[in-house]
């Protein structure tokens, strides 16, 4: 859907420009910030706690705003966060990884609304960023297009039956 815009289909289109007339730059620049504002620490901090045994910030916050076994969910949140970013960076399973990603958003959204948290405004902007990929995809320069991966089933020739 969105990954051609203008001009003649026909036409061999080079990959690099095609960058810039995809979903792709918006995946991209996504899971680049996420990985490096948010992911990063936080896979950092979950390794930290679990293999180190640590205190974490985290799982102070997690239990503070109510959510039940916060020395469980805060890990695995800041796993499916750095799975998320890294899946977004390359565009592998894009789509799979933006539903994986919302329902964590919207967890988030409802708990710090509660506490007060700064981070409304990103986590809303992450959301909607979400659902976009969701609908359109990974892209033009990924590896969900090298592999083909979530390509149409209509797309696809029907084999013949013979009967």
């Amino acid at each position: 859907m969105a990954d051609y815009l203008g001009g003649n289909a026909a036409v061999n289109q080079s990959s690099f420009s095609s960058l810039f007339k995809s979903i792709a730059i918006l995946r991209i620049g996504t899971g680049a910030l996420l990985l490096t504002q948010h992911a990063w620490l936080a896979a950092i901090g979950a390794y930290k706690f679990l293999w180190e045994e640590q205190a974490w910030d985290w799982v102070t916050a997690f239990s503070d705003a109510g959510l039940p076994y916060p020395q469980f969910t805060a890990p695995a949140a800041a796993i499916i966060l750095a799975a998320v970013a890294v899946s977004f960076t390359v565009g592998f399973l894009t789509r799979l990884f933006a539903i994986v990603f919302m329902p964590v958003l919207a967890l988030f959204l409802v708990y710090a609304q509660k506490v007060g948290a700064a981070q409304v405004e990103t986590a809303w902007l992450y959301l909607f960023i979400s659902f976009t990929l969701l609908l359109f995809g990974s892209g033009a320069i990924s590896l969900d297009k090298l592999f083909h991966i979530g390509e149409s089933w209509a797309s696809r020739p029907k084999k013949k039956k013979n009967w």
